[in-house]
């Protein structure tokens, strides 16, 4: 159904050039911007796919897809703020035309169409376009998402796929803008790893090492080089930070005055 009404706008779009009988020009691109999320491994991750440089005279479709890793589950597609131009209701029968996605297998097909001339239902500012949501694979790793023509020929039998990624179609002509892009991803990280307490630099022991290299990382030292990890088990006084009350906590336990970090 997705692909049936994708396929609609874009004749809509179509029938609106041959009917004003205009012909076509290039002007300059918009760039695509696609987000990054990192998640744990089988959790909900959501991607913002913004769109800049939008010139403001605006655009009356934009025809893209979104290239994917195998393995990562997109289950929406939800439109954004500048999305919302009004052009749904004033469309009515059409209005379920104008924006439609479907995923093909190893990409997800963006449609965003009008064929309405008046300009003020087109989108014409810049912000977030689409976002994408889904579920992370199991697996670490991270997964790619980039952008690329969608996989649907120019006319039927034809042995290239679309590449008009944009375009604004008015009484006074048509104008394609090419598209610049950026491409992101989502970061699939392993579940963290419970803390050592007072093992700063995870050497698997708890000594005045430790203590001294927290003592120069707190002084913003900058050869003193800490982990996450390494941060997450300074935390012995468990506020949530790193200062001098975890350093003097920490020699306290070598010198066996404290026994017990975790508290």
């Amino acid at each position: 159904m997705k692909k049936t009404k994708i396929i609609s706008g874009l004749m809509a779009m179509a029938m609106t050039v041959m009917s004003l009988g205009i012909s076509a020009s290039a002007a300059d691109s918009v760039a695509v911007k696609i987000g990054t999320d990192t998640v744990k491994a089988g959790e909900a991750f959501s991607v913002d796919v913004n769109l800049s440089g939008v010139p403001s005279s605006g655009i009356s479709s934009v025809d893209f897809a979104i290239n994917y890793d195998s393995g990562l589950k997109i289950t929406d597609v939800k439109l954004g703020t500048i999305g919302d131009t009004g052009a749904k209701a004033e469309e009515g029968d059409l209005g379920d035309t104008v924006f439609n996605w479907y995923d093909n297998g190893k990409q997800i097909v963006i449609v965003w169409a009008t064929g309405l001339t008046d300009s003020k239902y087109w989108i014409k500012s810049d912000g977030v376009f689409v976002t994408l949501s889904g579920t992370a694979p199991t697996s670490e790793n991270t997964y790619k998402l980039s952008v690329g023509a969608a996989n649907r020929k120019t006319y039927p039998d034809s042995s290239e796929d679309a590449s008009t990624y944009f375009s604004a179609v008015g009484t006074s002509g048509t104008t394609n803008y090419d598209g610049a892009f950026t491409a992101g991803a989502v970061e699939v990280k392993g579940e963290d790893a419970e803390p050592v307490w007072g093992d700063v630099n995870e050497d698997g022991k708890v000594d005045v090492s430790d203590a001294v290299l927290l003592a120069r990382f707190i002084a913003e030292d900058k050869s003193a080089s800490v982990t996450a990890q390494g941060q997450k088990n300074a935390d012995v006084t468990h506020d949530g930070q790193r200062t001098g009350d975890d350093t003097i906590k920490i020699l306290q336990y070598i010198a066996k005055l404290v026994t017990d970090l975790s508290k």
